[in-house]
Parts: C-alpha cells; structure tokens; sequence
C-alpha cells in the first residue's frame, strides 16, 4: 500500500518526477550580485542620515528651543568705549628702527600695561574709593557692591559641577580675585588699525556704569603713568642737583688752571704766530727758487767746462752762452777765415768773460741762499717758542669749554625737570571720553536659534553616524549578500500583529499586494516551476535566532505553494519554539486532526498518512513535530533520507519544512539532506551579521556545497527601507501591480 510502513523496506523508484537537485535550485545558484556603481562617501553619508531623519530633526528642534532659551536668559550687555591717544615716540640718533617699528613697539608697551594684573587691581581700588565716597555723601553709586557678586546661571552651573582647582580665597581675597576676574571678562583693550589710538571698552548690564568703568579705566592709567612720570623726574631732578656742586667746582679748577698759565708764560699774540709762520713760508720758497737757479748756473757752467775738454767748437760754446757778441764774432770769423788773429783774441776773451759771469751768477745765488737760510732759522726759533706757549694755552682752554657745557647743560637740565614736575605729561592723553551706550552689544535671542540648531543638527548626525558604524545587523540585500557570502533571493515586507488569518488574506485574497508578490517571488526563485509537469521541491526555512520570522516566513510560502497549480502541499513544522502560527493554522482550518507526529513518521511506527492532519479550505497538509519525549537527532540520524524524502516527492509538489533554529546546528545540518534548497531567514535591521555568518559557516560545512543555499530578509519596513536608496526589490514592491 502505498505510503504504508511496509511499503518503505523497498522504496519504489519513481522515475516519472525524478529531477536532479541542481536544476531545482538553479534560481539561488545565481552569482552575487554586484552593485552597479560603488556609492560614494557622501551618498554613503546622505543614506544612513536619512535612516534617522527624524532623531536629526529632533536634535535640530531641541538645539533651536535651547539656543532660544539660553538667549532669553542671558542678560542685555552694552559695551562703552574710551580711546585715547599716544605720544610719537622720538627717534634716537642711534637707532636703526624705523618709525612705525617704534611706535608698535610703544602700542605693544600700553596694550601690556593696560592689560595686567596690576593696573586691574588699581581700577578695583579706585572704583570701590568712588563708591565709599558716594556712599559718604548719601548720593546713589552705579557701582556694584561686589564685582564679582553676580554670575550668569551658566557660570554657576559650571562652578559646581567643575570646581576651579587651586587655593581657596576666603574674607577680602575672594572679593578682590572675583572683582578682578569680572574686570577682566568684561575688558576690551586693542589698536585702532595701525594708528597711535587705542580703544578700551567695558561690557556691562548698565550703561551708565559701563561707561563709567571705561573711563576710569583710562583716567587711572593716564594718573598712573603722571604720577610715575613726575616720580622719574624728580629722581632725576634730585640727582641732577646733588651732581651741580662738583661740576661747578671742576669748572673753577679748570678757569684757575688757564689763568695762572697764562700769567705764567705770558700772553701770546695770536695773528704774530700767524705772521711769522707766513714769513717762514715765504722764505722757504725764496729759497727753494735761488736753490733752483744755483743749480742751473752751475749746470750750465759743467757743461761749458765738457765742451771745453772736449775741444768742442767755437760754435757750441756760443750756443751754449748764448751771447750776442761771441755770436757774431764766430760769425765773422768764418767768413774771414781762420788766420784773423784779432777774431780769434777777441772770440776767446768773450768766452772768458762768459765763463767768469757764470762763475759769479753762481756766487751771487750762493750768497743769497745763504742768507735766506739764516732768516730763516731764526723765524724757526720763533715760530717754535710761539709754538710751545701756544700747546700748553690750548690742552687747558677745551677742558674749560667741556666744563663750561657740562655745567650749563645741567642748569637747562635742571629747569626743565622742574618744569616738568611742576606739569608732568604722561605721554597719553583721552582722545574720545566714554558715554553710557543706547544699543545693546549683545544679539537678540533669534540670532542663537540658527547656531543652537545647527550644532545640534551635527551632534545628531554625528550619532547617527556613530551608531551606524557599530550597527552590526543586515539592511540591504547586497550588504547581506555581502556579508553572508549567499545570494539573498528577496525580501519579505513586515506585517504587524501576524495571524493565521491574515497571513492567508496577504498571500491568497491580496494577490497583487507587496506581500503576496515577494512571497511568490521567493517561491518561484527557491522552486522555479517550468510548466504543469514540474519536479517537486523540498524547501528548508530556518534562521539564526528567535524571533528571525522563519515561521511567518515559511507558511507564506506554503500559501503562496498552492497558487503553482501543482500538486498538494505539505508543511512540514520541526520547530517546537515557535508553535502559535502553527497552532492557529490548525485551529481554524483543520477536519480531521492527526494524532502522530514527525517523530512516528520517521520512527516508521505509522504510515505517512496517519501523520498528516488535512486542512483542505486552504489546500495544506500539516505534519506536526515530534513529540517533546522524542530526541530529534536520535530521529534524524538513524533514518535513511533519500527513502522518506522520495516518497514525499511522490505524495507532494512542494514540502515546506519549517526546520529548528539555526543554533541547533547537528538537527539542521542533517535535515538539509532532505532539502532541494534551503532558504535562511534574516531579520532586516534585527539579526548580527556576526551571528547570522557563523550559522551559515555551519551549515555550508561538511558537503552542503550541493544544496543550494538563499538567504531572505524578513519584516522589512518597505517605507523605511526604500528611504535609504539602496535600489535592490523594495522599489519594485512599492510598485502597484
């Protein structure tokens, strides 16, 4: 009989439906899908912001509302300002720098000045002896009574939470460090551009003492720099005044020194030392010119005397005489001949007169060098006893005259110091006074909605950002596919409050709804159909953890079975856990309940009929799991798969099982022999992708290469997941059909 007990020790072979495996699960054996274009990181950054639009519009909501707040309760502020203006600092005679690096170098000097501890200390004293002065005369102050009283709500919340660290200051010293530390918040010291002026503003709740603050900001440090100015001019006064009696005493040395010289070596003409210093100078020329001619006398009587010797001539002893007479003789001797003896007489005594004048021309030069050379010596001696007067006058008269400046140069020093301690200037002066502020400084409380928003806006991005890098769950059939090494054949939408009822109503009444067309595309991609006479498919479900919707999953399949036209279908529930759906299934579409299981199936202790309970309005048989006594791997291990899995391709078109979880690794690692593909279940945002990998890993080992595997994505918010622009299925769901 068929289906029997004893019909199973020898199996019929059914050749008519037989098909190999791996054309059954030809639609999952699909490569992985790749991505058309590699998203960048902005778009990246885009998606996973849109993911949680709203906790980033909640976070910009929040962040305006705070920002509003905290402006309405800051106080007004109103800043008064006082410029002054500083002294062109003088150039040395020395100096290299130029004019503009010395007067920053000054501008430099003041913005110090003004801006330590000292000169903040000195306006506290001042502002707190103005205030007893008014209190004194009953007049009302605009001065605080502590500066450092109050506090925004802000300052307050900080000081407790965050203490500041360091000494505690208790009595005066808390007063003065809190006065000088709201001096200092509430101070703008700074240049006007590169000009000699410098502003000085105080920021406060009360124009009027705002202004008052400023301009005794400046007022006490224009007295300070007088009154250091007059103290600097006194001292130097003082020393100016205890140097005057030396330096007038080193002047009578001097004075009397120059007098008994000059009483002692007489007085020296002045323009007679000029005069016999000129008579010198002429003498030495005179002789130097009769020097001059004694050589030339002598040089010309040389040559007469090499003539001479030489037999030269009459001729040339004429030329060099260059006498008339003596030429005209040798003239006319050469024309009467050489026998005219008077000629000859008269020729040679012209050369002996000629010889003689230049002997005496010679003589008279050497007489009047001589005599100019002994007028000579003695105006030297003259010249050189001025001289020695004159050395000893003139080493005293420069140290008089240095004297003499040093000591009126301390007198002219001396007025002007007392000038100027009589009028010190302090080399400051105000330029523009400070007058209590009509606009606020502060910005209306709208202008901090804009930063308040979008720093929170970032806050909210940057934890969204954050979160989504740590989130480890599966969103997307590529990063599943990605992250699982299988193909993820589909999606399945989320269906809220999930009942037997309604399940059958989304797969069988609403036919051309999101969930019925995934669950059919599922089907026919896990068991493609290709006509009346297909082979049948054993399907496997399972999944990782609890609460994956493996169930679900799995009886929309089988619903969704019995659209093929094929044969019966056969769901085949292995999951003690998740037994509602189940029971609800039974319940309401059930004739005739069976009353063994699973387990007496394959313990073959009844035949396969005896374990089918029918529910015919729906088209499902249900087999129910073994009972808890029964060990389902004790089952499973000892039964021969091939026989039980031919002869329900003999009695069914399409077996759902819905298999144990995915922990159970031994259970569902031999149940997936019995599968002709297996079909893993993934809760979309829900799963670990840790978790869902090392499941799988499991599965896949030990020979399960043959047995395609697909993974499916269930309770997918379709709304939500299309949001994230991940083009996979869910735009063709959102499709109306």
């Amino acid at each position: 009989m068929e289906g029997s007990v004893a019909s199973r020790t020898k199996p019929r072979r059914i050749t008519q439906n037989a098909v190999s495996v791996p054309e059954n699960g030809a639609g999952i054996r699909r490569p992985l899908r790749q991505r058309m274009e590699t998203p960048t990181p902005f778009h990246q950054l885009v998606v996973v912001i849109a993911r949680r639009k709203w906790f980033v519009l909640s976070m910009v909501l929040l962040g305006g509302i705070l920002g509003g707040l905290a402006g309405l309760s800051r106080p007004v502020l109103f800043e008064a300002t006082t410029q002054i203006i500083i002294e062109a600092p003088s150039r040395s005679a020395g100096s290299t720098e130029s004019a503009q690096d010395l007067l920053d170098s000054s501008i430099d000097d003041h913005l110090t000045m003004l801006s330590s501890q000292a000169h903040l200390r000195r306006v506290l004293a001042a502002l707190r002896e103005m205030k007893t002065n008014a209190a004194g005369k009953n007049e009302t102050s605009p001065i605080p009574a502590d500066l450092g009283s109050t506090s925004t709500l802000l300052n307050d919340l900080l000081n407790r939470f965050w203490p500041q660290s360091g000494p505690v200051m208790t009595g005066q010293n808390d007063v003065d460090g809190a006065g000088l530390k709201r001096l200092r918040n509430g101070m703008r010291v700074g240049q006007e551009l590169r000009s000699r002026v410098i502003t000085i503003g105080f920021t406060d709740s009360d124009p009027a003492r705002a202004a008052l603050i400023a301009n005794t900001f400046a007022k006490v440090y224009i007295d300070d720099l007088t009154q250091t100015r007059r103290a600097s001019d006194q001292q130097e006064l003082g020393a100016v005044v205890a140097s005057l009696p030396q330096v007038q005493g080193n002047l009578v040395t001097a004075t009397d020194r120059l007098e008994t010289y000059r009483l002692t070596h007489g007085a020296v003409d002045q323009s007679a030392a000029d005069n016999a210093a000129n008579e010198a100078a002429g003498l030495n020329r005179q002789i130097s010119l009769s020097k001059a001619d004694l050589s030339a006398a002598e040089a010309r009587r040389g040559r007469l005397q090499d003539l001479q010797k030489a037999n030269a001539p009459v001729s040339a002893v004429a030329a060099e005489l260059a006498s008339p007479v003596l030429t005209e003789l040798v003239t006319r001797q050469s024309n009467a001949g050489a026998t005219d003896k008077d000629l000859t007489s008269a020729i040679n005594l012209q050369i002996e007169q000629g010889i003689a004048g230049l002997d005496a021309e010679a003589n008279i030069y050497r007489a009047q060098v001589a005599v100019l050379e002994e007028r000579k010596n003695v105006l030297d001696a003259v010249v050189a006893d001025t001289a020695s007067r004159l050395s000893g006058l003139r080493a005293l008269e420069p140290q008089v005259a240095i004297v003499t400046q040093r000591y009126n140069d301390l007198l002219g020093r001396q007025q002007d110091l007392i000038r100027r301690v009589a009028s010190p200037s302090p080399g400051v002066w105000i330029l523009s006074a400070a007058w209590p502020p009509t606009s606020p400084k502060t910005l209306p409380w709208i202008f901090v909605v804009p930063p308040g928003m979008i720093v929170f806006g970032l806050l909210g991005a940057a934890f969204v950002m954050v979160r989504d890098r740590f989130n480890k769950t599966l969103r997307s059939q590529a990063e599943a596919e990605s992250s699982l090494g299988v193909p993820c054949i589909g999606l399945l939408p989320r269906v809220r409050r999930v009942h037997a009822k309604h399940l059958r109503h989304l797969v069988l009444g609403q036919q051309n709804s999101a969930f019925s067309r995934a669950v059919m595309s599922l089907l026919v991609t896990a068991a493609p159909t290709q006509g009346r006479h297909c082979a049948p498919h054993i399907i496997l479900v399972t999944s990782s953890v609890q609460d994956d919707g493996k169930t679900e999953l799995a009886w929309s399949l089988a619903l969704a079975a019995t659209r093929l036209g094929r044969r019966r279908v056969l769901f085949l529930d292995l999951d003690r856990k998740d037994a509602r759906l189940t029971n609800e299934f039974r319940a309401d579409h059930t004739t005739v309940a069976a009353h063994n299981s699973f387990g007496d199936y394959v313990g073959e202790r009844c035949a396969l009929r005896d374990a089918i309970t029918t529910m015919p309005d729906i088209g499902i048989d249900l087999m129910a799991p073994p009972a808890p006594a029964d060990d389902m791997l004790t089952l499973l291990s000892s039964v021969d798969s091939s026989q039980f899995t031919e002869e329900l391709h003999s009695m069914y078109g399409t077996v759902i099982i819905n298999g144990p979880l995915g922990i159970a690794l031994p259970e569902t690692r031999l149940l997936k022999h019995w599968a002709d593909a297996i079909l893993f279940a993934v809760r979309w945002g829900g799963t670990r992708r840790g978790v869902a990998r090392s499941v799988l890993d499991q599965l896949q080992g030990g020979g399960a290469t043959s047995i395609p595997v697909g993974s499916v994505l269930t309770q997918v918010n379709l709304r939500k997941h299309a949001g994230y622009h991940l083009e996979d299925s869910v735009d063709l769901l959102l499709e109306r059909a």
